[in-house]
């Protein structure tokens, strides 16, 4: 057993998502999902938060990849609580996902909840863009949601 926080952390996680789950080498934890998305997590720096990022799928060139932006930009302008922050990296042509949660408040269980909600989230991104649209069908926030989709 290890003493080190975000070790145990992700042990955790690994046990609430019954997946074993393990720090590597560069201090980080990645999760494959359906061979299609990779989740990593990380600490920060200053040992603060959690970090939460993945590649969500390369979009080409061009006017749909303006109006994929366009409409990330809009997603990104969502009142919090947000699942994410979309991104783009110009040097693969991939959509980006990324977040961060506060270490101090996380637990397995809760961390389990965040990781599948950001899952949710950039799954439903992939398959919009991987169908031809520009986004997912409109999230629009409501007075009954419960943050990082988790059910009350």
């Amino acid at each position: 057993m290890t003493t080190d926080p975000f070790e145990l952390l992700i042990q955790q996680l690994g046990s609430a998502l019954n997946v074993p789950l393990h720090v590597d080498h560069n201090y980080a934890c990645a999760i494959k999902v359906h061979n299609q998305l990779t989740i990593q997590l990380q600490i920060d720096a200053a040992q603060e938060n959690v970090l939460i990022a993945s590649l969500i799928c390369e979009v080409p060139p061009g006017k749909f990849r303006e109006n994929v932006l366009c409409e990330a930009l809009k997603a990104n302008h969502l009142p919090d609580p947000r699942t994410g922050i979309l991104g783009f990296l110009l040097i693969n042509n991939r959509l980006t996902l990324h977040q961060r949660y506060p270490f101090a408040i996380l637990d397995g269980e809760k961390l389990a909840q965040y990781v599948a909600g950001f899952i949710d989230y950039a799954e439903l991104w992939r398959a919009a863009i991987e169908s031809g649209l520009w986004s997912p069908a409109p999230i629009r926030p409501s007075a009954s949601a419960s943050p990082f989709g988790m059910k009350r």
